[in-house]
């Protein structure tokens, strides 16, 4: 009796192998745009989580302005708070403003839905309990002129002919 493998066998196993790396194995084919719109949602997410945990509702006579946001210039955004102080260093490059350049990074550029409940605005701010504010929070002057989110505000992503959007709801902030 031999001990050793027939040619058949070998060619099974082959194939079995094949046929397990080519499922198992993750595609390497990347979508910057689809990248680009996970790491924006992220970071809203992550501005609207600090907002919840930082206490900064306190005696202070102006805490409403007191908010963590994401501040859009461009096709660039950072995580601020409190007047575009930023919170931390940034780890990927080292500078004091968490900055992120969409454009630069996966070549996708920002703009805000004319339609939407944002439009033609560069901060999005969240208060103590996570809702949505727009506009300029320097500029208010009391809790009652606070301008809250009250419509769909979507934020589209576009690299060439490739497009997607980013909508956070009033009142929830739910980024989807």
């Amino acid at each position: 009796m031999k001990k050793a493998f027939t040619m058949l066998e070998l060619v099974f196993v082959i194939v079995i192998v094949g046929i397990l790396a080519a499922i198992m194995i993750p595609r390497f084919d990347t979508n910057p745009v689809h990248e680009a719109k996970i790491q924006l949602m992220n970071h809203i997410r992550y501005a609207q989580h600090l907002a919840i945990v930082d206490d900064k509702f306190n005696d202070n006579t102006t805490w409403y302005k007191n908010v963590w946001q994401i501040a859009f210039d461009g096709n660039a955004y950072s995580i601020v708070a409190d007047n575009n102080t930023s919170f931390e260093q940034n780890p990927l490059n080292g500078n004091n403003m968490w900055s992120i350049n969409l454009s630069d990074d996966y070549g996708t550029t920002i703009t805000f839905d004319a339609t939407s409940g944002c439009a033609a605005q560069t901060d999005i701010s969240f208060d103590f309990l996570g809702r949505p504010i727009i506009g300029d929070i320097d500029t208010l002057t009391s809790t009652s002129n606070i301008n809250y989110l009250t419509a769909d505000c979507r934020i589209i992503l576009a690299n060439g002919s490739e497009t997607t959007t980013i909508t956070i709801s009033p009142e929830t902030g739910y980024t989807r």
